[in-house]
């Protein structure tokens, strides 16, 4: 592109042909216009660069966004799985605790079950014991060995109180197995009757 310099510094042959003074204006108000049309031009091209400058900043602003978006977006999901595998693997420790301590309690409440059973039977078999003991004790005492009767204190009285003091103590120890005969007198070992039960 010419400069207004070398539009300026232009010469023409003389001889025929145009007026130099009409060349010379017309070349002067061109000159005016192609030097504020250059100057324009440049100012257009240096604000171009610098659009262009600016907008391949921001091209490399925008791919570095749009990595660092990637990033970020990868960063998120990476979490996010994270997140979602450690709270299945505490909801499966929680499950498996919560079966341990289930078994646990199941274990006992079946121990507990087992030991109520125990219990009940030997309060069973001791009330058993027991009755048996008290109708034991109960025959013992309706039988004919706890039975005192007037008749045989009577005869014993007569047979043992006869003449004198002397031969009433040698009497008394002999007449005394005699006078009470032992189907009405019969002597029970109470701990060999409970024994027996």
């Amino acid at each position: 592109m010419i400069t207004p310099i070398e539009l300026q510094s232009k010469t023409f042959k003389t001889g025929l042909g145009y007026e130099k003074r009409d060349v010379e204006n017309f070349l002067n108000s061109l000159l005016s216009d192609y030097e504020m049309m250059y100057k324009e031009n440049m100012e257009l091209k240096d604000k171009i660069n610098t659009l262009n400058n600016g907008l391949s900043y921001y091209k490399t602003i925008e791919k570095t966004l749009q990595k660092a978006l990637v990033l970020a977006e990868k960063a998120a999901e990476d979490t996010k799985e994270a997140a979602i595998k450690e709270a299945r693997a505490l909801e499966d420790e929680a499950k498996g605790k919560a079966q341990v301590i289930l078994a646990d309690a199941q274990y006992e409440l079946q121990q507990l079950h087992d030991k109520t059973i125990q219990l009940m039977r030997q309060y069973d078999s001791y009330k058993a014991q027991f009755k048996h003991l008290a109708a034991a004790q109960i025959e013992l005492l309706e039988s004919d060995s706890f039975k005192i009767q007037i008749a045989n204190l009577d005869a014993f009285a007569r047979n043992n109180f006869k003449e004198n003091d002397s031969a009433y103590s040698e009497a008394a120890a002999t007449e005394s197995e005699e006078a009470i005969p032992d189907e009405d007198f019969e002597f029970y070992d109470v701990n060999e009757k409970e024994q027996e039960l």
